[in-house]
């Protein structure tokens, strides 16, 4: 299955413009980080963004962001197929790792490791590769703690 964009950033040179024109445009709730350099838009279906401050942006365009099962591994797929690495690994606010390539013409694509469905990140891929012998070992069983008593 083709993986889908799932957030897309832009660059703003002033939050408050941008957050007063696309909201006037399209009714769009915005909310700024603590530091002021990155600004999220509520409020619209589909992929979830933002704006990065202008001076801290990593491309001349918007940046779309795709998931990812294992970064490392879709690192090197990149450099194979001819694509260069931006930045290999850094946190993501919203929590999980991102990573940013860049494809043979520049454009750059945003990488993010894939989270469950109840919003909880997926084991990082070191703890996925010691997952199957952790599988092996005998489960413990929970102690058991004794019923209340009713008077």
């Amino acid at each position: 299955m083709a993986e889908p964009i799932v957030h897309i950033e832009f660059a703003s040179a002033d939050f408050a413009r941008t957050a007063a024109f696309y909201g006037q445009l399209f009714g769009w709730e915005t909310q700024q980080n603590a530091t002021a350099s990155y600004m999220k838009f509520d409020g619209a279906d589909g992929p979830s963004g933002g704006w990065v401050r202008a001076d801290m942006v990593q491309s001349a365009g918007p940046i779309p962001y795709l998931v990812v099962t294992d970064l490392t591994a879709t690192m090197e797929k990149v450099e194979k197929a001819g694509g260069r690495i931006i930045a290999r690994r850094m946190p993501f606010a919203g929590g999980g790792d991102v990573g940013l390539v860049a494809d043979p013409d520049g454009n750059v694509l945003g990488l993010g490791l894939k989270k469950r469905i109840d919003g909880k990140a997926e084991p990082t891929e070191k703890a996925a590769r010691k997952a199957p012998a952790a599988a092996k070992a005998a489960p413990k069983a929970a102690p058991r703690k004794p019923a209340k008593r009713s008077k």
